[in-house]
């Protein structure tokens, strides 16, 4: 696949995570002082164990003596040794020091900093690898949660969607802001830490990100703006966010501990001066998108409290998805893989089956992409989305659009899909894209009450999926389409989308 050219195999007894700190994001479930006095393991044991499986965020799972260890950066079927440096009732977390027998799916990291940083967690498994973990996370996720049939579940679950060129395809990319040694750094932050990792380059954003990161830390040096500091409460940038499109646009949003952004005019005006109409420089291989020039929309400031403020241009760029135009502001939710967010909602669009006199909700709708999509198929869409902002620029969507039969409500969906009952009746068609906590339960509750004709689970989570599936069939559903898509490729995240229909 694409990301193995270049790459050789690391060679027996090296350690592919080294750098990596002992802990890390599953260690926070186990306290140091929760070690028990019967588990077979203590911390420091040096153990040599035999990998089983991996498990859902990517690290390899092993057993001693019928005791999981958690081994991050380890995969399927390799000998290791490991450092236990955790151990809770029913499992243990242990540092990966050396791989005695490689897994032929193991590769040698592009990133330099990947042992650190906590945006990737998978790019040491080749990209074939990636999309049968993923495949089988779902899978797992059926039959461990969802307690479906093994059998069944096999047969439904589809090999994951694949990205083309699995690198440089994020749109949206938030940095942590922090001081270090007297300077302002950001970067993805390291695992287990509130550290962000220093990197001019990073492998999953495209190279404008990387030079319009550059540009602006050169304005923030030049204006001696400070980042916040957790210790001691000074500083004012916590955060940077950049937003692009397919078309080169980009909104970058600076986050503040309070109130003011020093110099905020001027930075503006200095970085849009640096920023807007730079062409955009070839990667140091071939993974970059090769956009020609950057065309800088807006830059925003938001503070912890009070109203955001635009600082240059507007707070939103202009995307186009399946041969729709969206306004996509600051705050509002749109998938992160411009390529693999049209691959999956044609998939929804498909597993709807909407007919012309069809009367569809669709919930969660953020920007209204699904929702404006399904409206060129049908009689008539709901789109209810919590985050306001959003919900403006579905509006505005739908009529830069001409889909006027699209409407949107700004609520909790558990309280406006019962309002929106009661008002309307029941929908023959539901789309639903929940963030990872997956649907609320009264959310669930009222759709078996409406009882449509089909739902389309789109999920980021196959836990929560697993759950809310779980919930749906013991309501009379029947899932007759699971697709897996990779939306967050060299990570261990998986799309999916699910079509049910109602058996009884």
């Amino acid at each position: 696949m694409t990301e193995q050219r270049g790459r050789t195999r690391r060679p027996q007894g090296t350690d592919p995570r080294q750098r990596r700190r002992t802990g890390g994001r599953g260690d926070r479930r186990a306290r140091p002082d929760q070690t028990v006095r019967m588990a077979p393991v203590q911390v420091g044991d040096e153990l040599e164990l035999t990998v089983d499986r991996l498990g859902y965020r990517g690290e390899g799972v092993a057993r001693h003596e019928g005791f999981a260890v958690f081994i991050e950066g380890a995969l399927p079927g390799e000998r290791v040794q490991a450092r236990v440096t955790q151990v809770a009732r029913s499992f243990a977390h242990a540092h990966l020091h050396t791989v005695l027998t490689p897994a032929t799916e193991r590769v040698v990291p592009l990133c330099a900093v990947y042992d650190l940083c906590g945006g990737c967690q998978l790019q040491h498994l080749s990209y074939a690898g990636q999309l049968q973990f993923k495949r089988q996370a779902v899978v797992d996720a059926l039959t461990r949660i969802g307690k479906f049939p093994s059998q069944a579940v096999e047969a439904l679950v589809r090999s994951t969607i694949p990205m083309d060129e699995p690198w440089r395809y994020r749109n949206k990319v938030q940095v942590a802001a922090a001081v270090r040694g007297g300077r302002f750094v950001i970067g993805f932050v390291e695992e287990g830490t509130h550290e962000p990792v220093e990197a001019s380059e990073c492998l999953i954003r495209p190279v404008g990100h990387d030079q319009v990161l550059a540009k602006t830390l050169e304005v923030i040096d030049h204006y001696a703006i400070g980042a916040y500091d957790e210790a001691s409460g000074q500083g004012d940038v916590t955060r940077i966010a950049i937003r692009t499109t397919k078309g080169g646009e980009v909104l970058l949003i600076v986050d503040t501990a309070g109130a003011s952004l020093p110099h905020a005019k001027a930075f503006a005006s200095a970085l849009a001066a640096k920023v807007d109409g730079i062409e955009e420089e070839e990667a140091s291989d071939a993974r970059g998108l090769g956009r020609p020039r950057i065309r800088l929309a807006g830059i925003v400031h938001q503070p912890s409290s009070g109203a955001s403020r635009v600082l240059y241009g507007v707070p939103y760029v202009d995307e186009t998805i399946a041969g729709l135009d969206f306004r996509v502001s600051a705050d509002s939710f749109l998938q992160v893989n411009p390529v693999q967010t049209e691959r999956l909602y044609q998939e929804a669009i498909q597993a709807a089956v909407l007919e012309t006199e069809d009367f569809v909700w669709d919930l969660y709708c953020g920007i209204g992409t699904l929702s404006l999509l399904a409206a060129q198929h049908c009689r008539r869409v709901v789109g209810i989305e919590e985050v306001e902002q959003a919900v403006d620029d579905a509006k505005a969507n739908a009529t830069r659009n001409g889909l006027p039969h699209a409407d949107f409500v700004a609520g909790r969906v558990e309280q406006a899909i019962v309002d929106l009952l009661e008002r309307e009746g029941p929908p023959d068609v539901v789309l639903l894209d929940p963030p990872r906590a997956g649907c609320a339960p009264e959310v669930l509750a009222a759709l078996l009450v409406a009882s449509p004709r089909r739902i389309v689970y789109v999920s980021c989570n196959p836990a929560t999926l697993a759950r809310d599936l779980r919930l749906l069939a013991d309501g009379g559903y029947e899932s007759r389409l699971i697709q897996p898509l990779d939306m967050f490729p060299q990570t261990a995240h998986v799309e999916c989308c699910v079509s049910l229909v109602r058996s009884s």
